[in-house]
């Protein structure tokens, strides 16, 4: 027989080498196995070892040292069959681990004015009713550009209509953008103070992750992703709680 022919049993070529030499030779020493089966020392008891451990050989105590036999091969149906019935019971536990939802990665990059303008009006638009957006701001010093401060207003009118709350990071109390939102009275805000510096501004909701870069030529980076989200959801958490009212 070939050692293929019982790699089923999921047993290494030494083991099945050392089963079938205690199988045609009936009980043997150690010593014996290892000249037969021409294994090094230290593997042939590793198998032997490991064959004991598995129930397929077994052992007796002689006055030279242990005498190995093999199991009546009939025994490897009731082991094969005790391994399957475990399978089958860790099958469904397995099953209960494993997530049923896929998740898939979306994603698209928005260029310049026009592109940015773009990006935000479907944030705005997408995010549903009521929601609320998370928002770790962009730095002062980098509101600069009164083009993008148009494309904002005309956003937030979108979200005003569409009942969207936000709990946003900034700064501190100097930036710009904080006295507009605190106009609308639509935000909850908080600082991490002036040593703080964002050169974009990160926008999370649901399964969305909204990096805007705010520059003379802006760029927005859209990623759909439900674990992605939910890693920035813990970072924004992380900042939030060290942030002060």
């Amino acid at each position: 027989m070939a050692i293929e022919d019982l790699k089923f049993l999921d047993l290494t070529d030494n083991e099945i080498r050392v089963y079938l030499a205690i199988l045609k030779n009936g009980k043997l020493t150690g010593t014996k196995i290892k000249q037969i089966t021409s294994i090094a020392n230290s593997r042939v008891y590793s198998a032997i070892d490991s064959l004991i451990s598995k129930g397929i050989i077994i052992y007796e105590k002689h006055q030279k040292g242990r005498l190995y036999a093999a199991i009546n091969p009939e025994i490897l149906k009731e082991l094969m069959k005790e391994r399957m019935e475990k399978i089958e019971k860790t099958i469904p536990i397995l099953k209960e681990l494993q997530s049923n939802e896929k998740t898939e990665t979306e994603s698209a990059v928005f260029e310049g004015l026009q592109g940015f303008r773009t990006a935000l009006i479907k944030l705005a638009n997408e995010c549903p009713i009521g929601e609320t957006i998370h928002i770790i701001g962009f730095s002062n010093q980098n509101y600069k550009n009164e083009k993008l401060a148009a494309i904002l207003n005309t956003v937030n009118k979108i979200s005003m209509k569409r009942k969207h709350k936000f709990k946003m990071i900034l700064d501190d109390e100097e930036n710009k953008f904080f006295e507009k939102r605190k106009k609308e009275g639509l935000s909850e805000i908080r600082f991490m103070g002036n040593n703080f510096k964002s050169p974009a501004a990160i926008d999370i909701f649901q399964d969305y992750v909204y990096i805007l870069l705010w520059d003379e030529n802006p760029y927005a980076f859209i990623i759909k992703n439900k674990n992605i989200a939910e890693g920035f959801k813990i970072y924004f958490n992380f900042l939030w709680n060290m942030a002060k009212k």
